[in-house]
């Protein structure tokens, strides 16, 4: 399936995060996620995205920025171009059984810039397993681990706070008034350590 459009809610009643997807060709495949699935997938998801390389960006940074940084600016970047204002389009879905409720997840680096992720559901004595495979750019891998991000958030399960790849934000200290009314940048400084 090659990915248009994506939909990602939290479902409080079912305690399931509810992913809709539509394609190009006008297929619609859904897809049950549950806290189990996420805490195993979404770590190892979040790293397989964030190593694809944009094909709209070069991973040079001229000023001497670390490659992280740089990768990390080009992804914001591309998700502030990306559109999530225009309404998920409603097709009828493809299979009548309803959502699929994801048992298994894997995903493969395809290339550079292109990546396949397959949900499986499979029971105990179950007979034949459904599936489905998605085939996503890189751009859209970064959409949809976005999206994901947004509902893992509204699910209040802790899971997928910031990325692992991303660098720690390192902001300096409020300044505090003191009795006089002024700020001493001294008042808080650490005192030098001598060796002799």
């Amino acid at each position: 399936m090659q990915v248009h459009q994506f939909q990602v809610s939290y479902v409080a009643e079912q305690d399931r995060i509810l992913v809709r997807m539509n394609s190009t060709a006008g297929d619609e495949q859904s897809l049950w996620l549950t806290r189990r699935l996420m805490l195993n997938l979404f770590p190892h998801l979040d790293k397989a995205v964030h190593e694809l390389s944009l094909s709209t960006a070069s991973a040079v940074g001229h000023d001497g920025a670390a490659d992280h940084a740089v990768r990390a600016y080009q992804q914001e970047e591309t998700l502030s171009q990306s559109d999530f204002e225009t309404p998920y389009q409603e097709v009828s879905p493809d299979d009548a059984a309803g959502p699929l409720l994801v048992t298994t997840a894997h995903y493969q680096l395809r290339n550079e810039q292109e990546m396949s992720l397959r949900f499986d559901e499979k029971f105990k004595g179950q007979t034949e397993a459904r599936s489905i495979e998605i085939n996503m750019v890189s751009e859209t891998a970064l959409a949809l681990l976005h999206v994901l991000r947004l509902g893992l958030q509204a699910s209040g399960w802790g899971i997928g706070g910031a990325s692992a790849t991303e660098a720690p934000v390192l902001r300096a200290p409020e300044p505090q008034e003191d009795d006089a009314g002024e700020w001493d940048a001294f008042t808080h400084a650490e005192r030098p350590k001598y060796l002799n």
